[in-house]
């Protein structure tokens, strides 16, 4: 997995392709450990750019 930052696109993007493969039962059992983490990983990753973005807009309206 790469290290640089993902955008919030690019980030549901991989999510949607890690539960495609979970989906379609692409995924072998040994891998499915590290699948589930590193969509865990994302999910937390937007979670927290949505909520940069709900602040930045909150802050912008109350000026």
């Amino acid at each position: 997995m790469e290290n640089k930052e993902l955008t919030y696109g690019e980030a549901i993007k991989e999510i949607e392709q890690i539960i495609s493969r979970l989906s379609s039962e692409q995924t072998e059992i040994e891998t499915l450990a590290a699948e589930l983490k590193r969509a865990t990983e994302l999910i937390a990753r937007c979670k927290a750019q949505l909520t940069e973005v709900e602040a930045s807009v909150k802050s912008q309206s109350e000026e």
